[in-house]
């Protein structure tokens, strides 16, 4: 009996063996990927995405081919030329050249999957971008049809103040005005504003509708909880402390008296303004208030509630709850 004794195959010539055949897609990936990214689907032009392709992945596979039959070439000989390119041809032909469309596919896919993934993402991002645009210029829309409505009525308050010839009065009202002029100006770009800016803004208003009113106008004023972080959306309240006094105060001839409270608790903010109602409201035209401030509510908060209640005893209830809290950077 005969013992043939082979000499043992050494991993590294093993792996030199196969490095071309699979080392040389980490070249061709990066090719890959450009061309799924460049090659972007028509629906209109279905034919012009296959041919594309076609051509892409018949070059780039070419390529691979190429470049694996000089590398297998220089790793068994250490040298090329004509013969030894063509012994490696022929090799590449007897290999399983399927594998290779098998591989190409795959990172083809993949290209397809990364490029279509990133740019449904970037597509996201921009409808987002352009959905808070879109906001911004609808509040502030809003809220531009609120300054000269305000402005309007505290002007006219001012004015009656001139005519019962009350300067002194009509003079600190102006300087009130001008207060919240002030705010308006410095807030137009602002959505929120921390909750005490806008209690300031109504007791300016206040102070100017009790110098116009005097004694007809009686306001009672409570503020409960912790709201000093709190945030809410600029000149929200007012126009419905306006709209209550437009309603109540200008048309009631005996004394009124103006109730309005707000709570924070847990992080919501309750608004409760009770007004008595006149006999007889022939002012039209200064709902304006209330509908912009259903319309700023629909699209700030998903979750509020805001009801007009007549009650009983001829008095008129304007309930609001809402989300508070710390301003969002």
């Amino acid at each position: 009996m005969q013992l043939h004794y082979e000499k043992p195959a050494v991993f590294t010539d093993i792996w030199l063996e196969y490095l071309p055949w699979w080392g040389n897609w980490i070249f061709i990936a990066p090719l890959v990927f450009a061309a799924t990214s460049m090659i972007t689907f028509d629906k209109n032009r279905p034919a012009q995405f296959i041919i594309l392709n076609v051509i892409s992945s018949f070059t780039l596979c070419s390529a691979y081919w190429l470049l694996t039959i000089v590398e297998v070439a220089l790793i068994k000989k250490g040298y090329i030329n004509l013969e030894i390119l063509q012994h490696a041809f022929e090799r590449l032909l007897l290999s399983p050249m399927h594998i290779d469309f098998l591989v190409y596919l795959a990172i083809f896919c993949t290209g397809y999957s990364i490029t279509y993934y990133t740019r449904a993402k970037q597509q996201t991002r921009k409808s987002e971008v352009l959905s808070k645009q879109l906001l911004q210029v609808e509040l502030q829309s809003l809220r531009s049809q609120l300054n000269p409505h305000f402005l309007f009525n505290t002007l006219n308050s001012v004015a009656g103040l001139i005519r019962l010839d009350e300067k002194q009065k009509a003079v600190k009202a102006l300087s009130e005005l001008s207060l919240m002029l002030r705010k308006v100006l410095e807030n137009q770009n602002n959505q929120l504003i921390p909750l005490q800016q806008e209690i300031d803004f109504i007791q300016s208003y206040l102070t100017i509708q009790k110098m116009r009113f005097e004694d007809k106008l009686e306001t009672q004023f409570v503020i409960e909880g912790d709201y000093q972080d709190c945030h809410i959306p600029f000149m929200l309240l007012q126009p419905l402390v306006e709209n209550a006094i437009q309603h109540g105060c200008q048309l009631e001839s005996n004394k009124n008296t103006l109730t309005i409270n707000i709570t924070v608790d847990h992080d919501k903010l309750h608004f409760i303004l009770i007004n008595k109602l006149p006999e007889t409201d022939q002012h039209q035209g200064f709902g304006i208030g209330i509908k912009n401030c259903r319309l700023r509510l629909e699209k700030l908060f998903n979750d509020y509630t805001f009801s007009l209640t007549e009650l009983d005893n001829s008095y008129f209830k304007t309930s609001l709850t809402l989300p508070v809290g710390a301003q969002n950077d």
